[in-house]
């Protein structure tokens, strides 16, 4: 039996403070952090410095190392910072494919705002009291949709553990031809 849900967001966050804010109103349940962590990769795609510092809160703690430079003296570790790097340089359209309403056909053009997110459980994801839990993801841009495992935090928070699979490419979006005439 699979549960489904889709969560919303208003807008996309343009500053670590507001995307701290969309954490702490959504990731109190696993699709809420499962979406976190697409959002932090979205802003990765499109600004690097701010999505290191969004990683940085959407990750789970084993998952990231000390850092002078980074966001609160933490940053993601190197080797997942470098797969995230080289997935997201190959395809920066990947988070966008997460977003209901988009479309290898218009590029992954993002929506109007409010933004969803379709999030499913299944009967592996564990239980939900456990501090572990596997969500689904639905891609527009692939077959079918892809695992992230969280951890819940001492706070409460959802946070992406093993993601993976969200970085895997998805059908090619379409290009523009252009007029040369």
């Amino acid at each position: 039996m699979s549960n489904q849900l889709s969560v919303e967001i208003g807008h996309l966050p343009r500053s670590i403070e507001e995307f701290v804010a969309l954490r702490d109103r959504i990731a109190d349940t696993p699709q809420g952090g499962a979406v976190i962590m697409i959002v932090a990769l979205l802003i990765y795609a499109e600004d690097q410095v701010l999505g290191e510092q969004a990683l940085t809160v959407a990750v789970d703690r084993e998952r990231l190392q000390e850092a002078a430079d980074g966001y609160r003296g933490w940053q993601v570790r190197k080797r997942s910072m470098q797969l995230i790097e080289r997935q997201i340089l190959d395809g920066p359209h990947i988070p966008r494919s997460y977003f209901l309403g988009t479309a290898p056909e218009s590029g992954y053009q993002l929506p109007e705002p409010p933004l969803r997110i379709e999030c499913r459980s299944g009967p592996y994801s564990g239980d939900v009291e456990d501090s572990t839990y596997k969500v689904f993801v639905t891609s527009s841009g692939a077959p079918s949709a892809r695992p992230v495992t969280l951890h819940r935090n001492q706070r409460g928070f959802w946070k992406a553990y093993e993601w993976s699979s969200l970085l895997l490419g998805v059908r090619a979006p379409a290009e523009d031809e252009p007029d040369e005439l």
